[in-house]
């Protein structure tokens, strides 16, 4: 027997949604075509209108990372320009963020798009 499973038409927007976002990333990376070597990028939906980018060495250290501003549609690659927080507080399972930039601050909710990009996923190499 058969069982089938139907999606609700929020699920298959947040899929899609996700998906874009992803494919907005990944193109934004290619356009700004970053000088370092990274081994992967973890990708943070930080509230409704920025993305971070944190590019990895092979260990997951930080080695440097980039913002993506969706209202305004730009690509803050220089990290002296903004500065981000993310934290999991005691007692909860949702990741927090504070954003710095230029002298405007945001905060509220982290979501994971993504945990690694690899360059060839990106760059298709």
């Amino acid at each position: 027997m058969e069982k089938r499973i139907h999606l609700s038409d929020e699920v298959i927007k947040k899929y899609l949604k996700k998906k874009g976002l992803l494919e907005t990333v990944k193109e934004a990376i290619r356009e700004a075509k970053p000088d370092i070597k990274f081994a992967g990028a973890t990708v943070f939906e930080l509230g409704k209108e920025h993305i971070l980018v944190l590019f990895l060495d092979k260990e997951e250290n930080p080695i440097s990372d980039m913002l993506i501003d969706l209202k305004k549609d730009e690509v803050l690659t220089d990290p002296s320009t903004f500065k981000v927080k993310i934290e999991i507080p005691p007692q909860e399972t949702m990741e927090h963020y504070k954003l710095w930039v230029d002298s405007r601050y945001y905060e509220g909710k982290a979501e994971l798009l993504h945990p690694w990009l690899t360059p060839e996923d990106i760059f298709g190499e």
